[in-house]
């Protein structure tokens, strides 16, 4: 038990002298909910999870990833519909950036949400 809470208190250092300070930087104030979707971005490692599919005609690794933050994001901000997700993300610049869209232009449409 003692091996586990230290590796926890590790992250948790981790988090508050490296990753939020970068992040403040990029984004400005960070509430306590985009905190903690990055804390479950950061130990999910979700984009590991993301395979690369090569030169097939699909859609592209990066977006995918984008795609598989912003539903992590859904359920970290307790959205109850995906409708809700695409509106906050038109609405929110740092949950944007954070699932990896620069500009609304990016965003996919609801239909590949789906």
């Amino acid at each position: 038990m003692h091996q586990t809470l230290n590796k926890l208190y590790n992250i948790q250092l981790h988090f508050q002298t490296s990753l939020f300070p970068h992040i403040k930087q990029e984004l400005g104030f960070l509430t306590k909910l985009q905190q903690k979707f990055i804390e479950v971005l950061e130990i999910s490692q979700i984009d590991s999870y993301i395979p690369y599919i090569g030169k097939r005609a699909c859609r592209p690794t990066k977006s995918r990833m984008a795609l598989a933050r912003c539903f992590l994001a859904k359920a970290v901000y307790n959205m109850a519909t995906t409708e809700i997700l695409i509106e906050r993300l038109r609405s929110d610049l740092s949950l944007r950036r954070l699932c990896g869209y620069e500009k609304i232009q990016q965003l996919p449409s609801q239909a590949t949400f789906s």
